[in-house]
């Protein structure tokens, strides 16, 4: 407690080159872990013949090279990161949001996958990380979306309640207002920023939430009770990798395999889907 006491001051006083330290330092220690494990080799060795590019599932064909502190990187690449959600992303993407609000962006696999998909949407990516700010504006470029990409250190309610009304009014006109989509991964800060009493704009808004009941006790039914009267509701469970699905795996023994699709979660954890039962007025 002391220790994150003492980062938040330090964060406080010098800013940016303060966070930009500790996320370094944050990175390497999960380097280490991926060192510790035994899996630096395997996933580097995998991933190369690969060439950055994502294999399958809904963000296939994007550019994502590694960066420092990615130990889920050749999962992304070969299509199982979190791939309980490719039907819900099919799903929240068919509803063309005209804008993308990603809590928790981390080097920009969701803010640019998403923004492939979506050519006529902005999308506002937040992470209080620099060096992700960094990275994800550097895949935006590679995937040729960056003059859709806004990226952002901070955002409370109030300033999603304005991201949020800006884009339905921006629908305006010849056009019916069109809804926006908030991905959210925020490691329990989703249970202060996702609440329709403080930005009542998320009432119709279409929401995907990674939840953290390990961080706040309680959060999922929160979510789930605040959104209820005006959202359809739907919750993902972690679900088991089969390694078989992936032919890069093959010739890897059982332990590496799971070991390299491991997404090293806590328990107990889920994601929420919330879907708009009505469109922006």
């Amino acid at each position: 407690m002391a220790r994150e006491r003492l980062r938040q001051v330090l964060e406080g006083v010098f800013g940016a080159p303060a966070r930009a330290l500790f996320a370094r330092r944050t990175r390497e220690q999960a380097e280490r872990l991926l060192e510790g494990r035994g899996l630096r080799e395997p996933a580097a060795r995998i991933a190369a013949p690969l060439g950055d590019l994502v294999q399958r599932g809904p963000f296939e064909g994007m550019r994502y090279p590694r960066r420092l502190g990615d130990i889920v990187h050749l999962a992304k690449l070969l299509g199982a990161y979190e791939c309980e959600l490719h039907p819900a992303i099919d799903l929240l993407i068919s509803r063309a949001p005209a804008l993308v609000v990603n809590v928790g962006a981390g080097d920009g696999y969701y803010a640019i996958g998403i923004a492939r998909l979506l050519p006529e949407a902005n999308v506002l990516a937040v992470d209080p990380d620099p060096l992700a700010e960094r990275a994800c504006r550097e895949v935006a470029e590679l995937n040729d979306v960056a003059s859709r990409i806004r990226c952002a250190s901070r955002l409370d309610a109030a300033g999603l309640q304005a991201a949020l009304t800006d884009a339905a009014h921006a629908g305006r006109g010849a056009q019916a207002p069109r809804r926006a989509l908030c991905v959210v991964d925020c490691e329990g800060y989703e249970d202060e920023l996702l609440d329709p009493a403080l930005a009542p704009a998320l009432a119709q808004a279409d929401i995907l939430v990674e939840t953290h009941d390990f961080a706040r006790a309680g959060v999922n039914a929160r979510l789930t009770a605040r959104f209820a009267a005006t959202h359809r509701v739907e919750r993902i469970a972690i679900a088991a990798r089969i390694a078989s699905a992936f032919p890069e795996l093959a010739g890897e023994s059982p332990a590496t395999a799971r070991g390299l699709l491991d997404e090293f979660r806590h328990v107990p954890q889920s994601w929420l889907v919330f879907t708009a039962r009505t469109r922006p007025s």
